[in-house]
């Protein structure tokens, strides 16, 4: 079942994609073809 995802975080310009826990969250919600 793919769900549709929102979620809410800093501006991406101040984002530390090797360790913000969120945006791991929001690529493997990708991965899992969710929206």
């Amino acid at each position: 079942m793919k769900l549709k995802i929102a979620v809410q975080m800093d501006p991406i310009a101040r984002i530390n994609i090797r360790g913000d826990s969120t945006f791991a969250l929001l690529l493997e919600a990708q991965k899992r073809g969710h929206g």
